[in-house]
Formats: structure tokens, sequence, C-alpha cells
């Protein structure tokens, strides 16, 4: 079994029943829980792994939105192929110590993380405070995608990927 079989696998265990409410106040009979999965060590390795071959070598720098982009972020520096070095864009700057909003390595060329994309807006807001700080965005990389966010990103002009398609509770292999 390859990774991403494996990987496809392993997050039907973090897939849940029930009525969720979403970011956009829309309501779901099913939800990824993005962040436990991210969190197991399977997980984590699996995602670190197949996100780190979806990046251009060139690309050393992997962030994200905090909170959720923390665990994949961490997942791509320790299991790439290359070195590559991290960040995390908080919602605010911290109102102590060096007031960043940016915490961690920011470099020029950067990918963008995060566990799921649904509508977009979280990496949206992260790509625009990097770019405010300097840094080029070549490629934005989701785990889970599940809704239109990434066309919005495609329409903003950036090289959006997403690992697995989260469709009706079902993790969808991408094709080709």
């Amino acid at each position: 079994m390859d990774n991403l079989q494996a990987m496809a696998e392993l997050v039907r265990q973090h897939i849940h029943r029930g009525r969720f409410v979403l970011e956009d106040d829309q309501t779901t009979d099913w939800y990824v829980n993005g962040r436990a999965f991210m969190l197991s060590p399977e997980g984590s390795i699996l995602a670190g792994r197949i996100i780190g071959d979806m990046l251009a070598d060139d690309v050393r720098c992997v962030g994200g939105p905090a909170t959720a982009a923390i665990p994949v972020v961490t997942a791509v520096v320790h299991q790439s192929g290359v070195p590559r070095t991290g960040f995390y864009v908080r919602g605010e700057a911290k109102g102590y110590g060096m007031l960043n909003r940016i915490e961690g390595n920011l470099e020029p060329q950067v990918a963008i993380v995060d566990d799921t994309c649904y509508t977009g807006d979280s990496i949206i807001e992260c790509i625009r405070a990097v770019e405010e700080a300097g840094s080029v965005v070549r490629q934005v990389v989701a785990v889970f995608d599940r809704g239109d966010g990434g066309d919005r990103i495609r329409e903003l002009g950036y090289d959006y990927r997403f690992v697995l398609r989260i469709e009706d509770g079902q993790p969808v292999m991408p094709c080709g």
C-alpha cells in the first residue's frame, strides 16, 4: 500500500458523523478532524512525507495559519526529503514579547499549508500576512479539501493543491 492509500484508510478513523457547524455557519452531517489526524503519529508521518514530495525542492520554508497548520508545518519540516524550516501566522500580532504576528522562520519564498481547506478564508488571510511581510507564496497545499476554498485560492493566482478530497464523509483519491 502506498502512502496515499494508507492515508485514505487512516483518515476514515477521523471522520465523524453527527451535526456539525462549519466556519461559514453552514451545517454538515460529517466532519473530518484534521487536527486529531495530524496529531497522530501515523497521520503526521504520512502527511509530512506526501506534502514534502508535493512541494518544489527549492521551496525551503513552509508555514500556515495558527493553530490548525502548526502540526502540518511540523510534519513537513520533519518528514520532507529536503531541509525545510517552518513558521505560523497568528490571527493578530502578539501583545507582548517581540509583538510578532508571524512566528518562526519566514523566508523569501514559501509554501502555505493547512490541515483542511473549506472556504479558504484562513489560508487567504495567511497568504496576505506573509506577502505583507515581503515573502512570495509559491505553493499552497491542504491535507484535506472539502469545499470551494481551493477554487478561490486558484482564482487569486496561487498554485493550490491538496492531498485528499473529502466528499460526503469519504476520502476521494486524486485522479492521475
